[in-house]
């Protein structure tokens, strides 16, 4: 997976709006700026400012969003829930949605020199929404005596259904320039890639992988039951929520720079599950590289198949998630025997 990952980084570098030879990029990439001709230069801006921050970035947010599908599905035992079903996605996306339709107003009453900066407080708009809807939806799920599971996923579509409401009362709202953003962002993009972005995904994917020996031992035991994880001597309560807390980091950060980016939490997991096995210890850390893969290609099948323009590729990974997600479904159904 590895060497795809790998040959997948140099398509991304090569193809595009300019076509880069494998020995103009090898040169690019391994030799000093002294070293370069007159008309290499752009060329090096291009690869440097523009390709590989937004491939390391693409294979950041796959690795992301697979690795909290993982948690999420090794949490409630399902191979068909993914991490919108913890509330971060409509959190990020509300939140998001709020900050494009006032930021004129919001930064009205702000300093002169936070001007400009009208992307970052976008990207935190949305992390801090993804991750408090995710606590709220926590919050109530944990009152309740049995049934975590259930409750969690009935308060998720709830808070779904509301959210969907309100960001129809924005778009309502919102002028042409303000509902163009609303769509771009939902519809999710890679296309703002920085080393800045690039920097902070990294820091708290590292974070996060400090926690997989545990979270792998932890998963793989709530495989068994809960009550079984229980008598065990593992405390689950614990496990949900640092689980919870782990994944909601992990989306948060991913769409709160990239817009929605839907179904790599629930395609990639259930593939590296009937390649690998269902242990959490080959798991959680071959979900980086089968993330990263997924949406590196998904990323550069956006900005070639309508060249020059870019398609969103919130619609690529729906494009792939619909139908996958439905062949899940079906396939389970005839596990059931209710379709013969």
């Amino acid at each position: 997976m590895g060497i795809f990952l790998l040959c997948m980084g140099v398509l991304s570098l090569r193809l595009g709006s300019v076509t880069i030879s494998l020995s103009e990029l090898y040169r690019l990439l391994f030799l000093g700026e002294d070293s370069l001709s007159l008309l290499e230069v752009p060329h090096s801006l291009l690869v440097w400012d523009l390709r590989l921050p937004r491939f390391l970035l693409s294979v950041l947010i796959g690795a992301g969003l697979a690795c909290a599908g993982v948690c999420i599905q090794g949490l409630f035992r399902n191979p068909l829930v993914e991490p919108g079903f913890i509330g971060v996605g409509p959190g990020a996306a509300l939140s998001a949605a709020v900050w494009i339709v006032c930021s004129e107003k919001i930064f009205s009453f702000l300093p002169p020199e936070f001007r400009g900066k009208e992307s970052y407080f976008l990207q935190a708009f949305a992390f801090g929404g993804a991750l408090l809807v995710s606590f709220f939806l926590h919050l109530i799920s944990r009152r309740e005596g049995g049934g975590f599971s259930l409750v969690l996923v009935l308060t998720g579509i709830a808070v779904n259904a509301t959210v969907i409401s309100l960001l129809g009362f924005l778009s309502y709202l919102a002028d042409d320039a303000q509902l163009r953003n609303l769509t771009f962002w939902s519809l999710g993009s890679i296309a703002g890639a920085t080393w800045h972005k690039v920097t902070i995904l990294s820091i708290v994917l590292i974070f996060v992988s400090l926690f997989f020996p545990w979270l792998s031992r932890s998963l793989d035991v709530l495989t068994l039951g809960e009550a079984e994880a229980f008598y065990s001597g593992f405390q689950v309560k614990r496990i949900r929520n640092i689980t919870i807390i782990l994944s909601s980091l992990l989306v948060g950060s991913s769409i709160s720079i990239s817009g929605n980016i839907a179904f790599v939490g629930l395609i990639v997991p259930h593939i590296l599950r009937m390649l690998l096995g269902p242990g959490h210890r080959t798991l959680l850390p071959a979900s980086l590289l089968g993330g990263g893969l997924l949406v590196s290609c998904a990323d550069l099948a956006a900005r070639t198949i309508v060249f020059p323009s870019e398609l969103p590729i919130g619609i690529i990974a729906a494009g792939l998630g619909g139908p996958f997600f439905l062949s899940l479904i079906l396939k389970a159904k005839r596990k059931e025997g209710e379709f013969r």
